[in-house]
């Protein structure tokens, strides 16, 4: 299961980073079209806004796996042995909920917003389903690599 899941994640954090890139370009064109143009594009923040929010929950999990999170370390730092296991359990456990409210909240949203028909008012109108579908989908490989940290844990233990 664990190499399932770490695949999964370089797939996600590929496509994050393409998105990051395209991110990139986006936003350096429409610099360029407003400043030296005075017509920058028109979807451009709306575009940007959404892949922010699409590299954010699809590279999660992977940065969790590599502890990669800002974290406030005063306690653990602090603490040696059982007593830091004991900590990380807790903090991993905390995570692990916020992922499963976020997969089912997130999924019953999204459902409930394509069901409905709710459209972004902006000039793409985009589907509010497909920006926020990105928040359980992302949830989830974060959701396993909790579980693959708690079986990790337990076996040092």
């Amino acid at each position: 299961m664990e190499s399932l899941v770490k695949g999964f994640n370089k797939v996600l954090v590929f496509i994050a980073s393409a998105m990051m890139a395209g991110l990139m370009i986006i936003v350096c064109i429409d610099l360029t079209l407003r400043y030296f143009f005075n017509s920058p594009l028109l979807w451009g923040t709306e575009v940007t806004e959404i892949l922010l929010l699409y590299i954010t929950f699809l590279g999660m999990a992977w940065v969790f796996s590599e502890d990669g999170h800002v974290v406030i370390d005063v306690f653990t730092n602090k603490a040696t042995g059982r007593k830091r296991k004991i900590l990380s359990g807790i903090s991993d456990f905390l995570v692990g909920i916020v992922s499963a409210v976020l997969i089912y909240y997130g999924f019953y949203t999204a459902y409930d917003h394509y069901s409905r028909g709710v459209f972004n008012p902006t000039v793409i109108e985009t589907p509010i389903a497909l920006i926020i579908i990105v928040i359980p989908i992302g949830s989830i490989p974060l959701f396993l690599e909790v579980l693959i940290k708690f079986r990790k844990l337990v076996r040092k233990s």
